[in-house]
């Protein structure tokens, strides 16, 4: 998938073709982004795809995912994919069962899916445990289990990658910035502050930002 957008929340990128064969991006959102206004403007309006993850400002949806996707791993053995992952001290297992879904539930819905993520040290043992709900418009002809199981890893690459490091290093649930888009703005800046230590070649943020706090040093970076 591509970088993201400037939207938190928002990973554009997911590339599958529409009912004309064209190639168009795809969308993975989740907390207030997961609406059905959302879901009817990917679908009807951009003629795209999405995928999005259920929390907790959608009760009675993650209710009804739950419902769908309940019973033992052998009543969804031909809508299962497990990967397991082992590095960076880590071992993780991801397990994720789809079942069909339709309009009812959220505008464009096609599929719902439930993935178990458990992970642990390399000794072997699980010594945590984390489930995922979703919806997405993507029939099973164009995503399958393992398919989905991607595109919901590489929405957390994002966040990985660019929220959390805009929570941590740069304090943004901290900020009391609330009136009018000055809230866009500062995380537009952020964003940007983010993308311009990357391409320095920095790769810890929390270190640029001390190495290159005045404004002399970080012009020299860029050879300014």
């Amino acid at each position: 998938m591509s970088s993201p957008g400037q939207t938190r929340g928002v990973e554009r990128g997911a590339r599958t073709p529409d009912p004309a064969g064209r190639i168009r991006d795809g969308l993975t959102l989740d907390a207030l982004h997961t609406s059905k206004k959302t879901a009817r403007l990917i679908t009807e309006t951009l003629n795209a795809h999405y995928l999005l993850i259920l929390k907790g400002n959608q009760p009675l949806a993650r209710q009804a995912v739950r419902f769908l996707l309940e019973g033992p791993d052998t009543e969804f053995t031909q809508t299962m994919a497990i990967e397991d992952d082992r590095g960076h001290a880590r071992t993780e297992r991801r397990t994720i069962r789809t079942a069909p879904a339709d309009q009812t539930l959220f505008p464009g819905a096609h599929q719902v899916f439930r993935l178990r993520r458990d992970t642990g040290g390399l000794d072997g043992d699980w010594t945590a445990k984390e489930i995922v709900l979703g919806v997405t418009s993507l029939p099973t002809h164009l995503a399958g289990p393992e398919h989905l199981n991607y595109h919901e890893r590489q929405h957390w690459t994002v966040e990985n990658r660019l929220h959390w490091v805009r929570d941590v290093t740069f304090h943004e649930d901290n900020s009391q910035l609330r009136t009018g888009t000055a809230p866009r703005a500062m995380a537009s800046f952020r964003n940007l502050a983010i993308n311009a230590f990357r391409l320095a070649g920095r790769t810890n943020i929390a270190h640029a930002r001390r190495d290159l706090h005045h404004h002399d040093d970080a012009f020299t970076a860029y050879g300014i």
